[in-house]
């Protein structure tokens, strides 16, 4: 079994001489790793039967890495839905500069639906611990509550820029859309989910995203 130090051992220098990594750097890496295996486990067996310990051997650590980095497993599942709606929000807009605020949130939207299509471990966690919550799981209710309600700020945010700038129409109230959008995606990556042999990526981004531009453009 390799210990965190083992893990995050020596770098290489541009020279090829060996470079000791700092503090930050082994901790930043080893939390990586926590986190990857971590969405392995959730998306292959659900969240129930993994526990930090189980995370820590994953990744090869010490079973107690995982308990010292993020204290409980509520914790580590909360930070694993922020990393997914980070991923997801990357995948969807990349960079702002030039973007408006109607094709920024049709990119989120596309973004999270093509997770559907190809799926990382993240993405596929992401889905299972939504799954759950729904279902009643009490470590994860507060957590996809605290999620959503970001998500749903984020979305308002950038409506109202939009607003601000002339793109979007009058009267578009940002909360409300923002909880529309929300309860929009959420709804079909459930869908496909459930049903994935059932479920059209291309029809549901299509109609996702003329649904994001009748909301916020249309008379």
């Amino acid at each position: 079994m390799r210990t965190h130090d083992e893990a995050a051992g020596p770098g290489v220098s541009p020279q090829g001489e060996p470079t000791r990594r700092t503090q930050a750097e082994r901790r930043a890496r080893a939390e990586a790793a926590l986190l990857a295996a971590a969405a392995r486990l959730v998306a292959e067996h659900g969240s129930t039967g993994v526990t930090l310990a189980r995370v820590g051997e994953e990744a090869g650590f010490s079973r107690g890495l995982a308990t010292h980095y993020f204290g409980s497993k509520a914790a580590l599942l909360a930070r694993l839905q922020d990393e997914a709606l980070a991923e997801a929000m990357a995948a969807a807009a990349p960079e702002r500069s030039g973007a408006g605020a109607v094709d920024e949130l049709c990119r989120f939207a596309r973004g999270c639906l093509e997770g559907v299509r190809n799926p990382t471990d993240l993405g596929r966690a992401f889905v299972v611990l939504g799954a759950e919550a729904l279902a009643g799981a009490s470590e994860l209710t507060d957590a996809v509550a605290e999620l959503d309600a970001r998500t749903r700020g984020w979305a308002a945010d950038v409506v109202g820029q939009g607003l601000a700038e002339g793109e979007v129409r009058a009267g578009v109230d940002p909360q409300a859309f923002g909880l529309a959008l929300v309860g929009l995606v959420k709804g079909l990556v459930s869908q496909a989910a459930a049903g994935p042999q059932a479920f059209d990526v291309a029809v549901a981004t299509a109609e996702a995203e003329r649904w994001i531009r009748l909301a916020l453009t249309a008379g």
